[in-house]
């Protein structure tokens, strides 16, 4: 069980860092002058590396929660997993991975009234990216300094 919870965790921290490196591309992407065509296949790129790595933090934090509940129901030692029993930074965490779903949702259709139905220019959306992403981002390091995931990652 510890060494599930360890590797959930190694995992988890790694995805957040990965979707904040991801996060800086697309809003640097955002900022860019040129093709806007080009734009578009990179940040359709990009989007599946953010959905997947939104993805495994939901899944890895899910597995964490679950090995926790098993290992305080089995008596086991809680020594290294007392940081996630339910508390506002887990509550936290879940209403931030919400957000920033509904948020990736909204950015989505934004595009696609660019990309197929012409109902929004090019430079709007570039804007309204650009701000949905800057939210995200803070959400996402936010939460990491609340929650005081940066303790954990060891070099």
């Amino acid at each position: 069980m510890n060494e599930m919870y360890a590797m959930s965790q190694a995992v988890h921290i790694y995805s957040v860092i990965g979707l904040v490196v991801i996060l800086l591309f697309m809003i640097a992407m955002h900022k860019v002058k040129g093709d806007f065509k080009k734009f578009v296949k990179i940040i359709k790129v990009l989007m599946l590396f953010h959905l997947s790595l939104l993805g495994f933090i939901a899944l890895t934090g899910a597995i964490m929660l679950a090995v926790q509940e098993a290992m305080i129901s089995g008596g086991v030692d809680m020594s290294q997993v007392n940081q996630l029993s339910f508390t506002p930074a887990n509550l936290l965490m879940t209403v931030t991975f919400f957000i920033i779903s509904f948020l990736e949702i909204k950015r989505n259709k934004a595009l696609s009234k660019v990309i197929k139905f012409k109902l929004m220019q090019e430079d709007r959306y570039k804007r309204l990216g650009f701000r949905y992403q800057l939210i995200e981002l803070f959400l996402l390091i936010g939460v990491s300094v609340f929650s005081e995931m940066s303790s954990a990652v060891s070099f």
